[in-house]
């Protein structure tokens, strides 16, 4: 399916919204609040996909939106930054990610989302779905950004703060920022500070809705600074943009691969410190992948035999595991010979 692109939004000097128009009566695109959509950018006669998350929210936006950040040196991300315009087309794949809420009406909770830079993107959709669908619930946000100007969608979080001044509160932490004021912190997320923004929204460590997105670092210090007080990993959600760089003590290992696919079967050699997915992509072998980061399921494959080592954060369970299923994108081959089937 093709969308075409309506507008395209500037939100901060390196991040910009892309507008598109939401189909047609009979092929609209349905999605939840915090879930992403794969879009397909043709750079140089070559396909490149690539996943961002929705910003808009289908309570209350018509069309759909999406927030990309510029990557250093990140090929994608640039081209759509320097050159992709309103009317132009772009081929996508279905919504996809566990990382949402079904908001209901009848609900009391308390939501807090933890968000670091562009990882606000998915967490603005949330928080849009909870404050129209349930007005008994109250949501904090926690938003680290490196100053002012980096805030992305700065303007509209202060227009929800405005019109929802009940239920909704923010925390924003700025590793610059000159004087401290009203809801603006100055450093980085620490225990100390964490405990200052829960006391001054009344609010305690218990079962909330927890979620978090951001940069790896500022996940990682959230969920141990939850972890400190009580809440334990299975009670956060998290939303991982791109995987970690991992340090792995089988780096210099060369591993025999072999990729059992549609009646095919490719044989590859994998450094142990490449994902499977990203050696066969150089391959040229065509095998399926969305988000990238082990957060859907579009890359699933079985572990026949040898040892893989998947990062943390990825989407399967732990039942899926313990029978072999892997995500292509995060494993890293562990030993000297790995068989894998799709």
């Amino acid at each position: 399916m093709k969308l075409l692109v309506k507008d395209i939004i500037k939100e901060t000097p390196d991040a910009l919204s892309v507008c598109f128009k939401n189909g047609g009566f009979f092929n609209k695109i349905s999605y939840k609040s915090g879930q992403f959509l794969t879009i397909h950018v043709p750079i140089n006669g070559e396909i490149h996909k690539r996943a961002y998350s929705f910003s808009s929210c289908p309570k209350t936006d018509k069309d759909l939106k999406i927030t990309i950040k510029r990557v250093d040196k990140g090929l994608v991300s640039n081209y759509l930054h320097d050159y992709l315009k309103a009317g132009d087309k772009l081929e996508v794949d279905k919504p996809m990610g566990s990382f949402f809420i079904e908001p209901k009406k009848e609900n009391i909770k308390n939501y807090v989302l933890f968000a670091g830079g562009s990882g606000v993107t998915p967490i603005f959709s949330i928080i849009k779905s909870v404050l129209v669908t349930e007005e008994n619930s109250k949501v904090i946000l926690i938003y680290a950004n490196q100053n002012v100007e980096s805030i992305i969608f700065h303007k509209e979080i202060e227009t929800l703060l405005e019109h929802y001044s009940n239920q909704f509160s923010v925390a924003h932490i700025l590793s610059s920022l000159n004087e401290e004021k009203d809801n603006y912190y100055s450093g980085l997320l620490s225990e100390d500070l964490l405990a200052k923004i829960f006391v001054k929204h009344d609010l305690k460590f218990e079962d909330h809705t927890y979620m978090i997105c951001g940069p790896f670092g500022y996940m990682e210090k959230a969920k141990e600074l939850l972890r400190l007080n009580g809440i334990s990993r299975e009670k956060i959600k998290i939303e991982v943009f791109k995987a970690p760089i991992i340090k792995l003590s089988g780096k210099d290992l060369i591993s025999n691969v072999t990729i059992k696919t549609n009646g095919q079967v490719h044989n590859i050699k994998v450094r142990g410190d490449k994902s499977i997915l990203q050696q066969a992509m150089s391959d040229n072998i065509a095998l399926p992948y969305s988000c990238r980061s082990g957060m859907c399921s579009t890359c699933k494959a079985t572990c026949v035999s040898g040892k893989i080592k998947m990062i943390e954060g990825h989407f399967l369970d732990e039942k899926e595991v313990s029978n072999g299923k892997i995500l292509t994108c995060v494993s890293y081959p562990e030993s000297e010979s790995v068989v894998i089937e799709l």
